[in-house]
C-alpha cells in the first residue's frame, strides 16, 4: 500500500523531472528561431527558460534529501532539507526580478521597439501558454502537499511565461507602443520580486522554530483533554516541524494524589492518541495540580 508520504515525493519528483524535460525541449525551439532569425531577445529568452531547469532540478535534490532516513546525526529526518531548497529557489526567484526590473528600464530608456514577426510570436505565445499550465500545475501540486519548494519553482515558471508574453507583445506593439514592454515589465518584476522575499521570510522562519498556529495549538488541547477526564490542564506547547515529521512537547496536568504508575498510562495514552489522530511525535510531562487549582 502506497501511504501520502510517498505519494508526496513522487509529486516533487515528477515536478521536478517534467518541468527540466519541457524547459529544455522549450530552450531548443526558442534557441533554434532566435538564431533562425537573428532575434538577440529570442536567445536570451531561450536561456532564460533553460536556466529554471536548474531551480527543477534543486527541487529534486532538496525532494531527495529530505526524504532519507534519520541518522545519528539528525535524529528527525532531513525534513527542513526542503525548506533550505526554497530559500535557494526563492533567492534565484529574486534575482530573475531583480534582472527584469533592470532590462525593463533599459528598453524604456532605449526607446527601440522589436520588427514584427509572426513566427516568433506564434512561438513565443505558444511558449508562454505552455509555461503558465507548468506554473498551474505546479503551484496546484504545492498547495496540495504543502511543498514550498514546488510553489517557488511554480513562480520561476509564471516569470518565464510573463517574461516570454512581454517578448511577444512587444514584437506586436514594437513600433507604436515601444514603452508598453518596459512599463508592463517593472510591473511584473515588482510582483516577483515580492514573492521571492515572502517566500525567504515564510521558509526561514520555519528553518528558524516558528511558534505552532492557533488553530493547531486549539486542536491539540481539544484533542488531548479529551483523552482522559483526569487531565486538568494543557499548556506549554512546543512543536518542531522537519519536513512530514513533527516533534510536539506538551506539559499537562493531573490530580496531585495520583500514582505515578497511573500519571505514566494517561501520558501514554496522551501521547499514541496524537501519533494516531495527528500522525506527531509526542512528549508528555506531566505536573501535579496544587491544591489551589484542585479546590
Amino acid at each position: 500500500m502506497i501511504n501520502s508520504s510517498d505519494v508526496r515525493k513522487v509529486a516533487g519528483y515528477l515536478e521536478g523531472w517534467v518541468s527540466v524535460a519541457i524547459n529544455t525541449v522549450l530552450f531548443v525551439v526558442k534557441y533554434f528561431y532566435g538564431t533562425l532569425y537573428n532575434s538577440i531577445a529570442i536567445v536570451a529568452d531561450s536561456i532564460h527558460t533553460l536556466s529554471d531547469s536548474l531551480t527543477s532540478v534543486i527541487v529534486i535534490l532538496g525532494f531527495w534529501v529530505s526524504y532519507r532516513a534519520a541518522d545519528e546525526e539528525h535524529p528527525f529526518g532531513h525534513g527542513r532539507a526542503e525548506l533550505i531548497a526554497t530559500l535557494i529557489i526563492a533567492s534565484m526567484l529574486i534575482m530573475v526580478g531583480i534582472d527584469f526590473a533592470q532590462r525593463s528600464v533599459s528598453k524604456l530608456l532605449s526607446g527601440e521597439g522589436l520588427i514584427f514577426n509572426w513566427i516568433l510570436i506564434v512561438v513565443l505565445t505558444i511558449s508562454a501558454v505552455i509555461k503558465e499550465a507548468m506554473a498551474l500545475w505546479a503551484m496546484a501540486l504545492g498547495r496540495r502537499y504543502n511543498a514550498t519548494s514546488i510553489i517557488a519553482d511554480a513562480w520561476h515558471h509564471r516569470s518565464d511565461a510573463i517574461a516570454t508574453a512581454l517578448l511577444a507583445i512587444a514584437l506586436v506593439f514594437g513600433g507604436s507602443l515601444w514603452w508598453l514592454d518596459g512599463v508592463l515589465g517593472i510591473a511584473v518584476s515588482a510582483l516577483i520580486l515580492m514573492t521571492g522575499v515572502k517566500l525567504i521570510l515564510d521558509s526561514s522562519s520555519e528553518l528558524l522554530g516558528k511558534a505552532p498556529s492557533v488553530e493547531d495549538v486549539e486542536k491539540l488541547k481539544s484533542l488531548v483533554t479529551n483523552v482522559n477526564p483526569l487531565i486538568k490542564d494543557v499548556h506549554h506547547i512546543h512543536m518542531h516541524r522537519y519536513g512530514e515529521h513533527v516533534e510536539v512537547t506538551l506539559h499537562i496536568k493531573v490530580d496531585n494524589k495520583m500514582s505515578v504508575q497511573e500519571a505514566h498510562e494517561i501520558a501514554s495514552n496522551v501521547e499514541k492518541r496524537i501519533k494516531e489522530a495527528l500522525g506527531w511525535e509526542a512528549t508528555v510531562h506531566i505536573e501535579p495540580e496544587n491544591e489551589e487549582e484542585s479546590s
